[in-house]
């Protein structure tokens, strides 16, 4: 693997990246601007030298920019534009990552939150996410009996079998990370 400094001016975006472009205010583009803040950037974007596209890393290459950076570590590849844009869709493919083990992450969650001051939104989920995962209610979980929320708000009840929640679970919290939404989570007895 070979890592080299790059001017951010030399980084192309490669302009059939599926990826929704985060925009500030958006749930995971302010998640992702917070663990940039935080731990710096710990995976290096991923650089094309035969086109100059940026082939993994466009939102981090964003918030980059938009911090000042000039410089960005990047793990150089040589690929013809058909392997770049599977690479690209390998590397951006929740299917790929695999999906969570529910029992070990509650584990290392409630591990992590029992330390002393620590900021659980360093994990990138929200308040509400934690509580899904930690099966705990939300402190705020609105009835949806505020004035006027009933002609601006859809309500959709899922049931799921017991043995599929798990599964279910992990794809709903990637779409809690997409959209501001409240969401009740009501477990067999």
């Amino acid at each position: 693997m070979r890592v080299e400094m790059k001017a951010i001016g030399e980084l192309r975006p490669a302009d059939y990246n599926p990826r929704v472009s985060l925009k500030p205010g958006m749930p995971a583009y302010e998640r992702l601007k917070r663990s940039l803040d935080e731990f710096e950037l710990v995976q290096p974007l991923v650089w094309n030298e035969q086109t100059g596209h940026v082939v993994g890393g466009h939102q981090r290459l964003t918030l980059l920019q938009e911090a000042g950076h000039r410089e960005v570590p990047v793990v150089v590849v040589s690929l013809s534009p058909e392997r770049e844009k599977a690479l690209n869709v390998a590397l951006n493919n929740e299917q790929v990552a695999g999906q969570w083990d529910v029992e070990k992450l509650q584990d290392l969650l409630k591990d992590l939150i029992e330390l002393p001051d620590f900021d659980e939104t360093l994990t990138g989920f929200s308040e509400k996410e934690m509580n899904g995962l930690l099966l705990e209610p939300a402190p705020e979980f609105a009835t949806g009996d505020d004035e006027g929320e009933a002609e601006t708000r859809v309500t959709v009840t899922l049931k799921v079998d017991a043995d599929d929640w798990g599964n279910v679970e992990t794809e709903l919290n990637d779409l809690l990370g997409q959209y501001e939404m409240d969401v009740h989570v009501r477990l067999p007895e």
